[in-house]
């Protein structure tokens, strides 16, 4: 009778921590661009400003925007629309760091799958 080894494979606790937090970070990033990019067009549109889901935004974007607060100066559009040109600015700079974070995700499930690969060589 053939016995089969069957010997769990383990991958290192660090490294699906890491993935776990890039991801969380991903996340975080990725909400932060879709609420500039809704406050841009709020502001470019003359939107209600006291409307709940306008305020919302502009609440949740203010975070977002703290490092760039003041970078560069408003435009007017028309007569009552606004271009955030620091807000387009940070888009930018979070698209940058978006990309970044998943280039890192990509990393950390390379050295998952090559951990993984290495262990079922030592198996057989």
């Amino acid at each position: 009778m053939a016995q089969s080894r069957t010997t769990e494979i383990v991958i290192p606790g660090y490294l699906r921590v890491s993935k776990i937090i890039t991801w969380l970070m991903y996340f975080w990033v990725i909400f932060g661009i879709f609420t500039l990019i809704l406050r841009v067009f709020l502001l470019a549109f003359s939107a209600n400003m006291t409307a709940g889901f306008a305020r919302f935004i502009m609440e949740t974007s203010t975070d977002y925007m703290e490092p760039f607060r003041g970078l560069f100066i408003g435009r007017n559009i028309g007569d009552t629309g606004y271009l955030d040109v620091s807000a387009l600015f940070a888009i930018i700079i979070y698209l940058f760091l978006a990309w970044s974070f998943h280039a890192l995700i990509n990393y950390v499930q390379y050295k998952i799958d090559l951990n993984r690969d290495e262990q079922e060589r030592v198996q057989a």
